[in-house]
């Protein structure tokens, strides 16, 4: 798993959320030492929970909007085997991996070696509220009905003693894709649907 490829999956603007938890799990099967990332679609229809079809849907598009590159690989017989997949992504907000060693202003959050840069302040360091914060922004922002992000905060900190971030995401972003063309009087806040534990309801 690359924790690198799967922050800058996150940091991808204008997807769809089935989209995105396509993209999610390709990154999270990137190789980081080998760059290799061959995840059968298969595999990816278990995790994203989508039929195949669909994963051949979101993949086209990915590579449409330039975010991939699929290479399609043969066995020695001739016979075809799990593509090949080219992670295309950039993220002005995230260092590369020399980065992540060389620069100062670079710090490994202790729970999952994501890493971030500190956006020109030369006096950030590295702590579990800077973790929670980062984290917590992102389901934020991908949330459609905006109203009480204090109470969601806390919330999201009750919740990530009960689930680890990297599976909170795709559940959430499997929700909100639900409520594309709802009316968002009628959506819980993000703070409801966290205390309720509501990742683990079928979707």
């Amino acid at each position: 798993m690359s924790h690198y490829m799967t922050a800058l999956a996150m940091k991808q603007q204008g997807l769809k959320p089935a989209t995105k938890i396509v993209l999610y799990w390709l990154a999270d099967h990137h190789n980081g030492e080998t760059g290799l990332c061959i995840p059968s679609q298969k595999r990816l229809a278990e995790l994203c929970e989508m039929t195949d079809r669909s994963i051949r849907t979101h993949l086209d598009t990915l590579q449409t909007l330039g975010l991939i590159k699929v290479i399609e690989r043969k066995r020695d017989n001739g016979s075809q085997t799990s593509n090949e997949y080219k992670l295309l992504l950039s993220g002005k907000n995230l260092p590369t991996p020399m980065e992540n060693i060389s620069s100062p202003h670079v710090h490994n959050f202790p729970t999952h070696n994501l890493v971030i840069n500190n956006l020109g302040n030369n006096n950030y360091t590295s702590s579990k509220d800077d973790e929670v914060n980062y984290y917590f922004d992102q389901l934020w922002e991908m949330y459609p009905r905006k109203i009480g992000k204090g109470q969601a905060r806390k919330a999201y900190v009750a919740a990530s003693k009960k689930i680890d971030f990297f599976d909170l995401l795709p559940k959430l972003e499997a929700y909100v894709a639900t409520l594309d063309g709802k009316d968002k009087q009628y959506m819980p806040h993000l703070a409801t649907w966290l205390n309720g534990e509501r990742w683990a309801d079928e979707v």
